[in-house]
């Protein structure tokens, strides 16, 4: 379990990695939009990161309810937000993914 505990951690930071990387890569150009590239690492966040409390639980590692709540949240507003910027094609949703997402970041870091 500790093991799919780990491929699951890697996965999550694969996604986040994705969409992040993504982020900035399209800040470069001239119009950028939410891409199908968001929209899934956006899902295998949300997959991942349920993946990932599930394993913890089954482990009888702590797990914060508040804050997996707020990260879960989160989560599924960046797939919200990159399902409606890939069919709309508007900016606005592009840069709510890129900050929703440092903020799913900066609260799994920061929040202990």
């Amino acid at each position: 379990m500790e093991i799919l505990r780990h491929v699951f951690l890697v996965f999550h930071l694969f996604g986040f990695a994705a969409l992040m990387g993504g982020f900035f890569f399209q800040l470069r150009g001239k119009d950028p939009v939410a891409g199908s590239y968001m929209l899934t690492s956006a899902v295998v966040q949300l997959v991942t990161g349920a993946g990932l409390i599930w394993t913890r639980t089954s482990l009888d590692l702590p797990v914060i309810d508040a804050k997996m709540g707020v990260k879960l949240a989160l989560d599924a507003l960046v797939a919200v937000t990159a399902l409606v910027g890939m069919r709309n094609k508007q900016q606005w949703a592009f840069y709510a993914v890129g900050s929703f997402t440092a903020g799913a970041a900066v609260v799994a870091v920061a929040w202990t």
